[in-house]
């Protein structure tokens, strides 16, 4: 395989990005065990992640650890590629999908504990332009410019932020002319890191995972793609269901919304029946603009 080629494979998904994760876990209960209160630290427990949480889950953890509650193992990935996993039996203790869909299909197969699925976040669409490019490329009609050679967008049959990304572009009236451009990569994170090392001009990533010095990232209209809401649940066969339980409502509680705020999430539930931690959110708005 060329070099060109190997840089713009996505991440391998299925059983071998899975049993890293049972090698990890592994590891980490022969170090800590769960004898509670007293003892030590409990095991961390394993949450599959959407890729476009990257940036924030590990600030959630450190928040929520911080309070008293359990350390996590993540493995991020695209939705759709962490769902197949689940329903085969991937080990995982809690799933934060990009899409409130792939959770509520699982749920229905019982594979995710139907009333656990909770809607945590909204996520918007950007399009993050290597620097290099920024000057010429300010808007998905700059896409059309005979000068960009590559657009990275990732897989739209498991990335929700790569569905979003080809409708705005069908929307736009460009996916057809753009279409020998666009590079497919494996997740939304992928896809970021084609924009990030240059072998893309430009990509069509979530905000939340934009804020990187090798790029600009500028908002796009919210009309142009369907909401893209996100949600948990907890997998039925996980046997952390307590502490998968408390890292959920912890997220959906008023700091760990107010932290996903900051990273440009906009709320997934209503805010008056948010649950109550006695904190304020805090952070910028989620609306769509160019990032500084």
């Amino acid at each position: 395989m060329s070099s060109s080629r190997r840089k713009l494979c996505g991440d391998r998904s299925g059983f071998h990005a899975w049993m890293w994760v049972v090698m990890l876990g592994a590891i980490a209960g022969c170090s800590e065990d769960r004898r509670g209160p007293g003892g030590p630290p409990a095991a961390p427990f394993r949450v599959a992640a959407a890729s476009d949480l990257q940036a924030v889950l590990p600030a959630l953890a450190e928040r929520f650890r911080a309070g008293g509650g359990t350390g996590i193992t993540p493995t991020f990935q695209s939705s759709g590629v962490l769902a197949r996993q689940i329903e085969q039996g991937a080990p995982y203790d809690l799933f934060f999908a990009a899409n409130e869909k792939f959770v509520r299909d699982l749920a229905a197969r019982g594979a995710i504990r139907p009333e656990s699925v909770r809607n945590y976040a909204r996520g918007s669409l950007v399009l993050a332009v290597h620097r290099d490019a920024a000057d010429r490329i300010k808007s998905l009609a700059d896409l059309a410019r005979p000068e960009v050679k590559r657009i990275a967008v990732a897989n739209p049959e498991t990335a929700p932020y790569g569905k979003a990304g080809q409708q705005a572009l069908e929307r736009s009236g460009l996916w057809d002319s753009l279409r020998p451009r666009i590079v497919v990569a494996e997740s939304v994170r992928q896809a970021l890191l084609h924009a990030q090392n240059g072998d893309v001009e430009a990509a069509l990533v979530g905000r939340a995972i934009a804020d990187v010095p090798e790029v600009v990232a500028f908002g796009i209209d919210p009309a142009l793609y369907d909401p893209i809401v996100q949600a948990l649940g907890i997998v039925s066969d996980s046997s952390r269901q307590r502490e998968a339980e408390a890292f959920a409502s912890f997220v959906l509680g008023a700091e760990g919304q107010g932290v996903l705020k900051q990273f440009g999430f906009r709320p997934g539930i209503d805010e008056s029946k948010q649950e109550k931690t006695g904190k304020t959110p805090g952070g910028r708005e989620g609306d769509a603009r160019e990032l500084k």
